[in-house]
């Protein structure tokens, strides 16, 4: 078996993730925040369920992504690995036929939970008892990234359940508006009605949007088979994005129409189209200001960009997965088409801040993350209500300053790509 590959260092994610844990800890010391990370975890494992059968599957279901990290990491024979997970399926399966669970065979995240956690079992083991050192290194690199994973998730839904409850007005009118003014017609409404509530379709849209992790897992896998190829770790990327993301969503609150106009959506929003925006209250219940920009979609677009080097299938699969996020945040209500527009340029200031190998100084990298800041800054004075209200007399102009938003950040992005490239990025050495 060759060496692994010298893998980057979790200290920064693991010491990012102690700031956010600390944060939300003081959040709810002082008393804004209704839950603390530790309540989150036990909620999401059922640990308050007097049935002993959901908690089991509650913690089981936070493993599923090890099945695809274990898979696309290459340091263990195919037979092993395939044969890790036929085990953890058909442990699953002996699982819900022994509990009688009807129609068991629909519940596919019972068989990615009993594969995960299996092979995180086997990993685990790797790491402090198997006799080849270069497979001890593995699995100990795989157990801190996905346990970090873990961890992210925890931290990500206590942010979201306290931006919740905090009920700050929002700025969906101004978004609606601009929606609206700037392609013609309502994108959110037109995607919500092209995915019927009960259809297929949204079904299926509704599954992408929950993989979500998943896919961010597969790239992890990616990183653990080869690390340069990707031009900075997934981990960082993550941390980074979130950090942006609770200041971003502090600056320029947006709900999504589905929690900001509840029963008007999808079917009247023409009147609030044609009015005048003002700040909002969302409609009661699980609603977080989580929306400008859509982080959902920039996550997609970051695991994208972080397979760019791989082989052509895999950017084909995460290119796939990006548009069906896209289409999955506006036909589920949690985005507007704006929403998706300004991700552009703050993932690709983020991808300039976390890219490894360009200078710091070198007009590349600064040109990207200026980019991100100007469009986020121009995108923040124009969700004012009295600005949105005035821009979208300008249709013409909203549409042009979308295009040359993205069509800028691109630029930037390839820029920045060709300038990591000449310095030594994308290795093309693969693990056999």
């Amino acid at each position: 078996m060759p060496s692994p590959p010298a893998y980057r260092s979790l200290a920064v994610p693991s010491a990012a993730l102690l700031f956010a844990l600390a944060a939300c800890y003081g959040l709810w010391l002082a008393g804004p925040a209704p839950v603390a990370p530790h309540q989150v975890l036990l909620a999401l494992i059922e640990f308050d369920d007097p049935d002993p059968l959901s908690r089991i599957e509650g913690f089981a279901g936070l493993w599923q992504g090890v099945l695809l990290v274990l898979l696309i990491s290459p340091w263990w024979p195919w037979r092993l690995r395939l044969g890790l997970a036929a085990a953890g399926i058909a442990l699953a399966t002996a699982y819900q036929v022994a509990i009688g669970r009807p129609y068991w065979w629909l519940h596919l995240y019972a068989f990615l939970s009993g594969a995960g956690l299996v092979m995180l079992v086997f990993l685990v083991h790797q790491w402090f008892f198997a006799v080849d050192a270069s497979r001890k290194t593995v699995a100990g690199f795989l157990v801190r990234g996905v346990l970090l994973f873990v961890a992210f998730g925890v931290v990500t839904k206590t942010y979201l359940i306290f931006s919740s409850a905090q009920a700050v007005p929002v700025l969906d009118w101004s978004a609606l508006k601009l929606d609206a003014a700037a392609f013609g017609f309502s994108p959110s409404e037109w995607a919500a009605r092209s995915a019927p509530e009960r259809g297929g379709i949204r079904r299926v849209l509704a599954i992408a949007y929950e993989l979500l992790p998943l896919a961010m897992m597969a790239v992890f896998g990616l990183e653990a088979r080869n690390p340069d190829r990707l031009s900075f770790g997934v981990l960082n990327g993550l941390f980074v994005c979130g950090f942006a993301a609770a200041l971003a969503y502090s600056i320029t609150p947006v709900a999504g129409p589905v929690y900001a106009f509840g029963a008007t959506y999808p079917g009247h929003l023409g009147q609030l189209q044609g009015g005048t925006p003002g700040w909002l209250a969302t409609q009661p219940g699980f609603a977080p200001r989580n929306a400008f920009p859509s982080f959902h979609f920039a996550w997609a677009l970051l695991a994208l960009h972080l397979a760019s080097a791989q082989a052509s299938g895999a950017r084909i699969a995460f290119a796939a997965y990006a548009a069906a996020i896209a289409w999955a945040t506006l036909a589920l209500g949690e985005h507007y088409l704006v929403d998706l527009v300004a991700s552009v340029p703050v993932l690709v200031a983020i991808v300039a801040l976390c890219i490894e190998r360009p200078d710091w100084r070198s007009r590349e990298r600064i040109g990207a993350v200026l980019c991100g800041l100007a469009a986020y800054f121009v995108w923040s004075i124009l969700l004012l209500p009295s600005v949105a209200n005035a821009a979208a007399r300008f249709p013409a102009a909203l549409l042009a300053w979308c295009c040359a938003s993205v069509a800028a950040s691109l630029y930037v992005y390839r820029r920045l790509m060709l300038a990591w490239k000449r310095v030594g990025g994308a290795a093309t050495s693969v693990p056999p």
